[in-house]
């Protein structure tokens, strides 16, 4: 979890993608730029993933209940 500026938690941003976004703001070369877009994507996408794992219910029983 990433802190934000009131130092609160945000549970919508992985660790170390706010830092990569001030280095974005701050980075001139387009290039370079666009490489710690591509990593800030990809920190977001695996916190989505592990974040949908998380939410997935587990599967129920295939067990079939007595009849009555």
């Amino acid at each position: 979890m990433a802190r934000i500026a009131d130092g609160a938690m945000s549970l919508d941003e992985p660790d170390g993608w706010r830092l990569l976004w001030e280095w974005a703001q701050r980075e001139k070369d387009p290039e370079k730029l666009a490489k710690l877009i591509d990593e800030m994507n990809q920190l977001l996408s695996e916190h989505e993933k592990a974040a949908a794992l998380e939410e997935t219910p587990s599967p129920r029983s295939k067990r079939k209940r007595p009849k009555p």
